[in-house]
């Protein structure tokens, strides 16, 4: 039977987009190719027609998600810069909603301690992409003279705070998110002084 051109990459697409709900919802290794396959509405057998290993798999579906990952932030970042970028973007990144929607948005609270163990291509975009990331919160502290430190500290003290959050009852974690969104709303403010 001949597919329409273009038919294995869209369902190429289709595969990644249900890794990336249930890796982040679930954890790569709690979730098998049968699953995302199934949540892709495709049979189990054609995986190996679109990938090579789980890990290939997991290494296309990060770099697609870091991609998207924009799309569900709110819209209203894409229309600041600088330190109130960065504060909205604190508000937003160490809330309730964040938090919840663990199968959206970021894959860092989800799967960094899981690719530090895999390593291999998987850790090598998750790097490339975190690199970006830490690249342009430099910028925003500081366009002429990108602040690299202090945006490796805030972007880590947003991905902690939002991993630890998610491990806790909901009043510590509560308690968690309140106590990093502070500390990195005080780093901002005295960043710009």
């Amino acid at each position: 039977m001949r597919y329409p051109a273009g038919y294995k990459q869209k369902t190429g697409e289709r595969i990644v987009d249900a890794a990336g709900r249930l890796f982040r919802k679930h954890g790569y290794s709690a979730t098998g190719v049968d699953a995302v396959m199934a949540a892709a509405h495709l049979t189990a057998g054609g995986f190996y027609s679109h990938f090579r290993s789980k890990e290939d798999l997991l290494a296309a579906t990060l770099d697609a998600v870091f991609k998207h990952s924009a799309e569900d932030r709110p819209q209203r970042l894409n229309e600041l810069s600088g330190r109130a970028w960065l504060q909205a973007f604190v508000k937003f990144y160490l809330s309730k909603e964040h938090r919840d929607a663990n199968d959206r948005g970021c894959p860092m609270p989800a799967l960094a301690a899981e690719v530090a163990r895999i390593g291999g291509k998987p850790r090598a975009v998750f790097e490339q992409h975190l690199q970006r990331i830490v690249d342009f919160v430099a910028m925003q502290f500081d366009t002429e003279q990108p602040d690299r430190e202090r945006a490796i500290a805030s972007v880590a003290l947003c991905l902690g705070g939002a991993m630890l959050a998610r491990t806790a009852s909901a009043g510590f974690s509560d308690e968690i998110l309140a106590a990093c969104r502070h500390s990195a709303m005080r780093e901002i403010e005295t960043a710009s002084q």
